[in-house]
């Protein structure tokens, strides 16, 4: 409740520009507002670690504004259902002015060019990759306690035995709570032949600069490790602990000293497909993938049982699915309770387990080549414009002031 509220005192600044006596004087008056909600949705997603969940431009996965995200990102979609809003409540209350109906009308003529026009930004791989995502459905009290890690253990040994399984294996996040380095032998029981791919999330500890990480690991002939970069603000590590420490000792998480990996680290490389691993919360940050002109893919395990049964996993799913529209490839999505899905690079699921259910995903993934604009650029397009605004705003303001 406490978070919530927080999120929400973040928006409240926008008050203090628009109110009942709102006029659009000029055209980019009307863009001022939509330009100060973004600012602070991307002030939300930076400050204490950042929590870019529910910001305006997620709502629209799946509508025409789908060939927006590829190229300007999901901020940028924010800008524009923000402008459309206004406007519309401009014109119920007739305030809209008529220089800025012609602005409006052109910029209608514009998206109808873009979303008919509708360019292909990467391009998919002839022969596909098989995959199986295990979901295991293993709740909270149960995957952090000592005495269940056989039960564990013993459900993922059930759910490949007495299923057919392609050749890559996906486990989600920490599937098994205990450091990979001592338990590694389990990990390599599950390749049944040496062709076998396991990727699995893990408890990863560098013994050299003794820490222990949040990861994943591919084992195939060789072993490959990535390290979780953003961290999770109390559930992974506590920020600023002079002031928090005490808070973070009373919430007694489990495994919440975890260390930040390198924020330059190798992708996966699987049956030479290049893997982009995210996990959990990563999925939230575009900036964490490090697209190439290659044939690839994104991966992202993750632990939702701590939401328990509600919209936050199918949330969580949404974000995975812009990602995908976004960087024009499919995502991977393997979640201990759900939701785990096969997504294409078009942001639909083609093949998911609902939330709370135990079983397995067998299906095909198409990888994709090609850098889209926004892979390519980021926010800076729409940050450029937003800083464009507000410094022509601010020298209308002092010209009429």
């Amino acid at each position: 409740m406490i978070l919530v509220i927080f999120l929400s005192l973040i928006i409240t600044p926008l008050g203090l520009v628009i109110n009942k006596n709102y006029k659009d004087q000029s055209f980019v008056t009307l863009l001022i507002i939509p330009s100060i909600w973004v600012l602070l949705e991307i002030f939300r997603s930076i400050i204490f670690g950042g929590f870019p969940w529910l910001i305006a431009g997620y709502s629209q996965e799946g509508t025409i504004f789908n060939v927006i995200y590829p190229i300007t990102g999901s901020y940028s979609v924010s800008f524009v259902i923000c402008t459309i809003s206004l406007i519309i409540a401009l014109l119920l209350r007739e305030k809209l002015s008529t220089s800025n109906i012609k602005n409006v009308f052109i910029m209608t003529i514009c998206f109808t060019f873009l979303y008919f026009y509708s360019p292909t930004w990467s391009i998919d791989k002839e022969d596909f990759m098989k995959v199986s995502i295990l979901q295991p459905n293993i709740n909270i009290g149960t995957k952090y306690d000592d005495e269940k890690i056989s039960l564990i253990k013993q459900k993922y040994i059930n759910l490949i035995s007495e299923n057919s399984i392609n050749k890559t294996i996906i486990l989600p996040e920490t599937a098994i709570p205990l450091i990979y380095e001592r338990d590694k032998s389990f990990y390599q029981s599950m390749r049944s032949s040496e062709d076998i791919n396991i990727i699995s999330g893990v408890f990863h500890k560098n013994t050299d600069k003794n820490k222990i990480y949040n990861s994943i690991v591919v084992l195939n002939e060789d072993e490959q490790i990535y390290d979780k970069r953003h961290l999770v603000p109390f559930g992974e590590y506590t920020p600023i602990k002079i002031i928090f420490d005490y808070l973070s000792k009373k919430l007694n998480i489990p495994m919440s000293n975890l260390s930040h990996g390198d924020l330059k680290q190798k992708a996966f490389v699987v049956d030479n497909i290049i893997m982009h691993p995210l996990i959990c919360y990563e999925i939230a940050y575009p900036q964490l993938i490090n697209m190439g002109n290659d044939y690839s893919l994104i991966i992202n395990v993750s632990n939702d049982a701590w939401f328990g049964d509600t919209f936050a996993p199918h949330q969580h799913l949404q974000i995975a699915r812009l990602r995908a529209l976004e960087a024009a490839h499919p995502v991977i999505r393997a979640a201990n309770t759900g939701i785990s899905a096969i997504i294409n690079k078009n942001g639909l699921a083609v093949k998911n387990i609902s939330l709370n259910t135990e079983g397995i995903i067998n299906g095909e993934v198409y990888p994709s080549k090609g850098i889209s604009p926004y892979m390519r650029f980021g926010d800076y397009p729409i940050l450029m414009l937003i800083f464009s605004i507000m410094l022509v705003y601010c020298r209308s303001y002092r010209k009429y002031d």
